[in-house]
């Protein structure tokens, strides 16, 4: 009946577009029309589906502001926003809410046409392209194989095939799916490359997450008032202002602990560590990662559902808008009174889920709302109230949409709508890759937006989200989104050769994306400027022949690349111009750096590995090398003042053969402290035989005065206290003049200044 009514309305305006509209003020002052500045005025491209508009090379949003707006055919007429289409053009549009009209200036003519309800989509007006187009803007339409030109002639696109495979790679690599019926054609020719996704059915589970809080101190809910005022360490991040989840987290009073399926919070005060809170979440679910931000706690994680018969206690029926606390939270037993619900094996399934609590009074967090969307957890970021969660999904078992909960909406679990969902008929895969919006200040529902593809690495700024994925082929696809908001909308993909290591691979600055990447089929690394669209417009190529990289970092308009095979190769690169990348310096030392980090303008700090040669001795007695080793962690210290000549200013290893460090593969196990130049990690300390024993601990290097030095190593010690009510986490954080070192299920506080210990504590 909806659909009638909104056809009745759109055959409607075609007739007042075609027939009644009114001319009014001919000669309109020209100066009071043109007043905004046009994207273009010759020849544009639309695609049926695609949320996207081409001009040139150029590949804009159709509609910024509203990201699930496309080009739409219903009934054989193609639909679009009317504003968006006109205002493309250098039309002005206004609308004149008392007699609900909208008057569209262009030419020196004003049309004025009514908008009934009918024609309201998501909050546009949605109008007839070609009556818009040739009745208003004097252009003319033409249509093939769902590719749109307007242009001010014809455009014969069905002679032209490089014409539409050039569209179509633009913009028409994705779409929105039409229909329930296209979507499941699509993840069925995708299921040659399905990697072990879980399959899903429906299942009649209404309760509410429910937080088990347990107070564990008599310790008053007021911390020190002297941490109000203190500084504290952040999560190290690759885009400042952009937060990102981790497994310790800190609000200057209290520290946050997550692992298993439990939030351990611990009490700070001057060094002083009490144990204070443990949310204990349901034993399916298993937390990932944390964010902390004011009074709000959001925790991430996966849900696990498995195969098998499952047991339920009995109890009272749950109620479809039950409340986190009165809701009956139900958990496999086994015991005499247990009963099966039937039917009696569930098919696997996982759900992503992010949990929100109000932790005003951290000793006594309220669970404030929930979100889960099925499959796996695979990254997130966090934008001021707004957490962008990332999950991969691979539904199957004859269900074709991702199921999600949304405690805003209900505690019922339901299946996306379609009309979130896009797919890439380029780009087989079985499921799909979805962003979901969750707003931690207020009770407003989740927004999501999906995409037949599968993640890996991230980058996110303030404006744009990039997800990239290895392809079938030699290359890697990245998918561009716009961020407005709780709103994600696709903006485009593209591709370039090679395979990225990880998310700082990617970087964007003044609107261009630069990816570094491995060849290896060119046995060779390459480093590429994409502009908006997503097109290649410089590139630097078959650099470092035989070697692999293992570390980036963009900072501003300048490159770095680290590549390793037995020397650390740091390569220099000026991108201010992005046509012309250009290589300019060099430096060869022993060993790699896995992770670099700014420090100022002017020093690079590397974390690494050193490494050394394996010789032994030719049938002549000459020492040859055979090999390499690698030792200890190695940080490096690297002058980047001279971009034709980087130079390693200051160097220290720590260990030898066997010492490892989470902080090797991960930026966020580091701590950097700019205000006192420290950087610490936690490691396993290996030594050669006859040197002294190795062991866990964690690392304090200064960096002052343009040298490294060590500040000391934090010895760890086993809590001797295992299971799902302790976290496994390794991090190193200060809190104004005492840094905590916690160490799996014990925290121990230390005075910054000499690092002697304070107090130690032993969660239980």
């Amino acid at each position: 009946m909806r659909k009638k009514t909104f056809l009745y309305g759109v055959l409607i305006l075609i007739l007042v577009l075609s027939g009644t509209i009114l001319a009014l003020a001919a000669n309109q002052d020209e100066t009071s029309q043109n007043t905004q500045v046009t994207a273009s005025s010759g020849e544009v491209y639309l695609y049926t589906g695609s949320p996207l508009v081409l001009s040139g090379n150029e590949v804009k949003m159709l509609d910024p502001t509203n990201p699930d707006l496309t080009a739409t055919v219903i009934n054989s007429r193609t639909l679009l926003p009317m504003r968006a289409i006109s205002e493309y053009f250098g039309a002005e549009v206004a609308y004149d809410k008392v007699k609900k009209e909208a008057a569209i200036t262009h030419g020196g003519r004003q049309f004025i046409l009514p908008v009934t309800q009918s024609m309201i989509q998501d909050g546009r007006t949605m109008v007839p392209l070609r009556v818009i187009c040739e009745n208003v803007l004097g252009k003319k339409v033409s249509y093939y194989d769902r590719v749109i030109a307007v242009a001010d002639h014809e455009v014969d696109l069905k002679a032209n095939a490089k014409l539409m495979t050039d569209v179509k790679a633009k913009i028409g690599e994705a779409v929105k799916a039409g229909s329930l019926k296209e979507l499941e054609k699509t993840l069925a020719a995708a299921e040659d490359f399905r990697y072990g996704a879980a399959g899903v059915s429906p299942i009649d589970d209404t309760a509410a997450p429910v937080a088990k809080v347990q107070n564990e101190s008599a310790q008053s809910a007021e911390a020190s008032s002297s941490a109000d005022a203190a500084s504290y360490s952040t999560t190290n991040v690759q885009v400042e202002g952009i937060d990102e989840a981790d497994i310790v987290k800190t609000d200057g009073k209290y520290i946050y602990i997550a692992g298993n399926n439990v939030v351990r919070i611990v009490g700070a005060d001057k060094g002083k560590l009490s144990d204070s809170t443990a949310i204990r979440l349901a034993t399916d679910k298993n937390v990932s990662e944390i964010y902390v931000d004011g009074n709000k706690l959001v925790i991430l994680g996966t849900r696990w559902e498995n195969n098998g018969p499952i047991l339920y206690r009995e109890g009272p029926a749950i109620d479809d808008k039950a409340t986190p606390d009165s809701a009956v939270q139900a958990e496999p037993i086994a015991d005499q009174k247990s009963i099966s619900i039937m039917p009696p094996y569930k098919p696997a399934r996982s759900f992503s889920f992010a949990d929100v609590y109000d932790i005003s009074d951290p000793q006594r967090p309220v669970f404030l709302k929930g979100h889960e969307m099925e499959g796996s957890y695979q990254s997130s970021r966090k934008n001021g109230d707004i957490v962008y969660l990332v999950t991969n999904s691979y539904p199957s078992g004859g269900i074709v949409l991702p199921m999600m909960k949304d405690t805003t909406v209900s505690n019922a679990e339901f299946s996306m709508k379609i009309g979130d969902v896009m797919i890439m008929p380029g780009h087989p895969c079985p499921g799909y890759l979805i962003i979901s919006a969750i707003n931690v200040s207020n009770g407003d529902k989740t927004e999501v937006e999906a995409i037949t593809a599968y993640g890996a690495a991230m980058y996110m700024n303030d404006s744009n989200m990039y997800l990239a994925f290895n392809d079938t082929g030699a290359s890697t696809s990245i998918i561009k989104f716009k961020l407005e908001g709780m709103k994600a909308g696709y903006a485009g993909s593209g591709d370039v050769p090679g395979y990225l290591l990880n998310q700082f691979s990617m970087d964007e600055y003044q609107g261009n994306l630069r990816v570094a990447t491995t060849v290896w089929e060119k046995n060779s690394n390459s480093l590429y400027i994409l502009d908006p669209s997503l097109n290649i417009v410089g590139s630097i190529e078959n650099l470092a022949k035989g070697e692999t990289i293992y570390s980036v970092r963009f900072i501003k308009d300048n490159g770095y690349v680290v590549t390793y095979r037995t020397m650390d190769p740091l390569f220099v690169f000026d991108l201010s111009d992005p046509k012309k990348p250009v290589l300019t310096g060099e430096l060869e030392v022993p060993g790699f750096s896995s992770y670099l980090h700014p420090i100022g303008d002017d020093l690079l700090l590397g974390i690494g590995a050193d490494t050394y040669d394996i010789y032994r001795k030719d049938s002549s007695g000459k020492d040859v090398v055979i090999g390499t080793r690698q030792g200890g962690i190695k940080f490096s210290l690297f002058d980047i003042s001279d971009k034709g000549k980087p130079k390693e200013i200051s160097k220290y290893v720590v260990g030898d053969s066997g010492t490892w460090s989470e902080a090797l593969n991960n930026h966020k196990a580091i701590m950097m402290d700019p205000a006192k130049e420290n950087a610490a990690i936690d490691a396993y300390i290996g030594y050669e035989s006859g040197q002294k024993a190795g062991g866990q601990g964690a690392v304090v290097m200064g960096y002052d005065n343009k040298k490294l030095t060590l500040k000391g190593i934090l010895e760890s010690k086993s809590s001797g206290v295992y299971g799902n009510d302790i976290p496994y986490a390794r991090r190193i954080l200060y809190i104004g003049d005492e840094l905590y070192y916690v160490q799996d299920g014990r925290i121990t506080s230390y005075h910054y200044d000499n690092l002697k210990e304070i107090d130690s504590l032993v969660l239980q």
